[in-house]
């Protein structure tokens, strides 16, 4: 991530902008192809990306995000939009003491099972809430693997079976 997208996102952080809001528009802009190209096309006149912005409902219902938008195009800084919003998001986490989860598996667990992770990670890494990303894995053949606070947690039987091969190799060695 860039230290330019990251000063972007404090600043956004700062005023205190309406994270919902702020992520819907970012991935609205994201998806929307022939809105993105037009955006972050540096030979279009800022004042016409400016007059695409005023269109857009999500925007315009929040002056403070519209004249962040606007600053963007101005600057010609809408490229960096996704890296914003990525920092943005995790101000906000910091902000609230939640870390990201990422979890590969071969079947994504039901909510009770992922209430009872939660839970188990905020206590181990002194966390107030813990988001999940679930990524499924078949290549894993069953169990889970966890990234969590630069910490990788592998219970799943492909790391078994590479953790008991390495022994096997160790001892042979002996």
């Amino acid at each position: 991530m860039s230290e330019l997208a990251r000063r972007y996102a404090e600043a956004c952080f700062g005023l205190a902008m309406d994270k919902e809001r702020f992520a819907h528009a970012a991935r609205l802009i994201a998806d929307t192809a022939p809105l993105r190209r037009v955006l972050e096309d540096p030979t279009i006149d800022w004042r016409e990306k400016e007059r695409v912005l005023d269109r857009l409902s999500i925007l315009t219902e929040d002056a403070q995000l519209l004249n962040f938008y606007k600053l963007l195009a101005r600057k010609n800084r809408m490229p960096l939009l996704p890296e914003i919003s990525q920092a943005f998001h995790a101000l906000d986490l910091e902000a609230h003491n939640t870390a990201v989860c990422r979890m590969r598996c071969v079947h994504i667990p039901d909510e009770t099972q992922r209430e009872k992770l939660r839970k188990r990670l905020c206590a181990l890494h002194h966390r107030d809430a813990v988001e999940l990303e679930i990524e499924t894995d078949p290549d894993l053949l069953g169990g889970f693997v966890l990234e969590i606070d630069g910490v990788t947690y592998d219970r799943s039987v492909l790391g078994r079976l590479r953790d008991m091969k390495q022994q096997l190799q160790e001892r042979r060695m002996i």
